[in-house]
């Protein structure tokens, strides 16, 4: 039972990590595209804020699962 539990949240972190990495690149596509009065400065700021979201998501997860 102990597997299953290593297993799930292993894939649970990997969601997560590709999910955000995802999100992160459709943002700037879209970005780029469509808002161009945002200051890019900004755009990165708020991409930052999202890593920091998602790191700490994982490490809710690590420390749960694994």
């Amino acid at each position: 039972m102990e597997y299953i539990w290593k297993i799930i949240g292993t894939l649970s972190i990997l969601l997560v990590f590709f999910g955000s990495m995802y999100n992160l690149f459709k943002a700037e596509e879209y970005a780029k595209k469509k808002l161009n009065y945002i200051p890019a400065i900004l755009r990165y700021i708020a991409y930052g804020i999202g890593i920091f979201c998602s790191g700490y998501v994982i490490n809710l997860i690590v420390n749960n699962f694994v």
